[in-house]
């Protein structure tokens, strides 16, 4: 789970993009919402459900977007938080919507979600209370047969709120048929400690070798200061560092022209986005909350259903660590659980692992269905 935080967008740009950002905004004003698309409510909260695909199938998919903060919308046209940086590349789980239903939908305070919602009152219970109105919803409207759920990053809270820690977690599970976890993190806590000792090696390395060597001094002290991360200062610095370990980089030209790109081709709109973004995003007390809650960690080894847990093996956000945590600690039985590690990824399957990660989602759906 990362924070998905966009850049301001009131900087100095090409007169070509302010052209580009007028078809946008004309786009937004004579939007055409799709016939699958809808509006579910809960406590105030008025979430978009967008409904791809085979529909026909009975067979129904629901995406749970990262975060805090990202957009289901989005992710239907492009793949949000890309592990190469490449904004220009459609999701890897848009393919699953040639055989199945796919379900996008913008949790509350993000994406194009509306309503009066105050996003420090939220917590992570509140996301699967949401999740259980969506798959409410989906069997009032249409007829489905069986229901798999994608945790992709901060969205695996999501759904692991949903499936273990809920009043009705064990009905909430007897609904679902199978789950597939995507670099994901249900807590902070873990995912830190890992990567820490990670950038320090590194940092070692790089000084080692006399590179960058004060900008490394610099990590090493803002580390060895902080075996935990739970100030909200402190989040944005130690993703700074992240990427660069990682050797990403998002521009801010790149999440511009995405942007631009989802709101032409779709119902999403990108002055929405990015106002639940920075809601979201600045939240404090919610940001606070999110790095030190610990409590799914808790309620984990209840999922005792079908279960695939996907990593990347360079990924430092949702290290794999992380995963084989998961894989041990569901009660899942042992032939119906498997990890798989992209050997060649960060936070997002890249060159031949995003097959991979395609045909094992693919193959396990269809073990299950």
């Amino acid at each position: 789970m990362r924070l998905i935080k966009n850049a301001p967008l009131f900087i100095k740009i090409p007169a070509a993009l302010i052209l580009s950002l007028g078809v946008v905004y004309l786009a937004i004003v004579v939007t055409i919402w799709p016939q699958d698309y809808f509006w579910v409510e809960r406590e105030n909260a008025v979430m978009p459900v967008w409904v791809r695909g085979n529909i026909e199938s009975g067979i129904f998919i629901i995406h749970n977007h990262g975060g805090p903060g990202s957009s289901g919308t989005l992710e239907s046209i492009i793949e949000v938080s890309p592990g190469n940086s490449d904004f220009t590349q459609e999701s890897p789980f848009k393919i699953l919507e040639e055989d199945y239903a796919v379900v996008y939908w913008d949790q509350r305070h993000s994406g194009l979600s509306k309503g009066d919602v105050d996003p420090n009152d939220s917590r992570g219970d509140d996301f699967g209370e949401d999740l259980a109105v969506v798959i409410a919803e989906l069997d009032r409207r249409y007829n489905v047969e069986k229901r798999f759920l994608i945790g992709q990053s901060w969205g695996h809270l999501v759904g692991a709120s949903y499936l273990t820690a809920l009043e009705d977690w064990q009905s909430n599970q007897d609904l679902i048929d199978g789950y597939i976890i995507y670099k994901a993190n249900h807590e902070q806590g873990m995912a830190y400690e890992i990567s820490r000792e990670q950038i320090l090696a590194h940092a070692e390395n790089k000084m080692d070798n006399g590179e960058d060597v004060e900008y490394w001094e610099e990590a090493v002290t803002f580390y060895q200061q902080r075996t935990s991360l739970t100030e909200v200062a402190d989040y944005g610095m130690h993703y700074a560092y992240v990427d660069n370990v990682m050797d990403v980089s998002f521009s801010i030209f790149d999440r511009i022209s995405s942007s631009v790109k989802a709101s032409i081709f779709s119902p999403f709109n990108g002055f929405k986005h990015y106002a639940n973004n920075r809601a979201t995003t600045g939240a404090t007390e919610f940001i606070s909350h999110v790095l030190t809650d610990q409590s799914i960690a808790e309620t984990i080894h209840r999922i005792e259903i079908p279960t695939v847990i996907i990593y990347g093996r360079q990924d430092i956000i949702a290290p794999v660590e992380v995963g084989e945590f998961i894989y041990n600690e569901i009660s899942t039985e042992q032939q119906e659980k498997e990890l798989v590690v992209l050997e060649q990824s960060r936070h997002g399957a890249e060159h031949e692992d995003r097959e991979i990660l395609q045909n094992t989602v693919i193959d396990f759906i269809e073990t299950y269905r």
